[in-house]
């Protein structure tokens, strides 16, 4: 009776685990499609590492003479995504406050508080904007399945200039079965 709890058991934790992975199908080269309709934090991580590191490697923000590193802005990610509630809000403001933390902690860049400046003793310009929009596009495949395209477009501005001289679009696509779509 013991054993057959045990195989039981077994059982049960086995078809738990495989019923919950998801499967990754790959699309293209450099993107791959879950099988999560909605954003993960995996997904938020990506999309800041990919700005990150398109951002920096262009070696194109500047330090003005005098200082060690850049002053940005950087705007909370707009939101023009499909889903309109706390989610979604939370999904744009969470890219918008890990950006910041991003480029603050490269040591490349000084986010420019624009709260806390108006209590500062000192006057600092900053010199460039980064801002930002999340959109979603549904498509729907041959099978039934829904493909959820989500784009993180985002542009720097140069503020003396006022000239945009970086943009990203960070592609995300998700494949939701058929089964687990609401109609």
């Amino acid at each position: 009776m013991k054993k057959l709890m045990l195989v039981a058991a077994m059982a049960v934790a086995a078809s738990c685990f495989t019923g919950c992975t998801t499967t990754t199908r790959k699309f293209a080269a450099d993107e791959t499609r879950q099988d999560v309709a909605g954003f993960a934090e995996v997904d938020v991580q990506n999309a800041v590492s990919r700005a990150l590191q398109s951002i920096l490697s262009q070696d194109r923000i500047k330090v003005q003479a005098g200082a060690n590193r850049a002053v940005m802005v950087v705007e909370n990610v707009k939101n023009d995504t499909t889903s309109r509630g706390n989610s979604a809000a939370a999904l744009a403001q969470s890219l918008g406050q890990r950006l910041r933390k991003a480029l603050t902690n490269s040591g490349k860049v000084v986010v420019f508080n624009k709260a806390a400046a108006q209590y500062a003793t000192v006057r600092i310009d900053p010199q460039y904007h980064l801002s930002g929009s999340l959109t979603e596009r549904n498509l729907r495949q041959d099978n039934g399945d829904a493909q959820r395209e989500y784009n993180l477009s985002l542009t720097l501005i140069e503020l003396a200039t006022g000239l945009e001289f970086w943009q990203e679009d960070i592609h995300i696509g998700k494949i939701v079965d058929e089964k687990n779509i609401n109609n």
